[in-house]
């Protein structure tokens, strides 16, 4: 099966992937089992709590000072650009952190992905709200 035809057109996410674990990261192509959505570090990490329970996995990127959550493909209404909050979707690429892959160097899982104390996607409506509410309080 190609990647091209995992892409669905419902909020259901393909949880036919998983992250990498012979290597520290894999470059995967977004729009496929999820979107991304980009958001500086210093406001991130106010989304992360504003979300609490509610935050799915969210991959840390040291270098650029990003994180990124993962959202079901198609993004779920959220906005393609909003200021410095960017979804990226179909045509992008994405450094997915191994399994393990929990602290820096390289990209890693800020908020881990999967197993026992690990989450998955993230609700893009939550996500918006969390967004704005910080936003709010800028």
């Amino acid at each position: 099966m190609t990647p091209n035809s995992r892409l669905r057109a419902t909020a259901e996410p393909d949880t036919s992937w998983s992250p990498p674990v012979h290597a520290p990261f894999a470059l995967l192509p977004v729009g496929v089992w999820w979107d991304a959505v980009r958001v500086p570090y210093a406001r991130g990490w106010g989304v992360v709590r504003t979300l609490g329970e509610a935050c799915g996995a969210v991959i840390g990127d040291p270098h650029r000072s990003w994180l990124y959550w993962l959202v079901p493909p198609g993004g779920g209404g959220l906005p393609a650009r909003e200021g410095e909050v960017v979804r990226l979707s179909v045509a992008c690429w994405l450094p997915v952190p191994a399994r393990t892959r929990t602290e820096p160097p390289g990209p890693y899982w800020a908020v881990p992905y999967g197993g026992a104390d690990g989450r998955g996607l993230t609700d893009p409506l939550r996500l918006r709200a969390a967004l704005a509410d910080g936003e709010a309080a800028r």
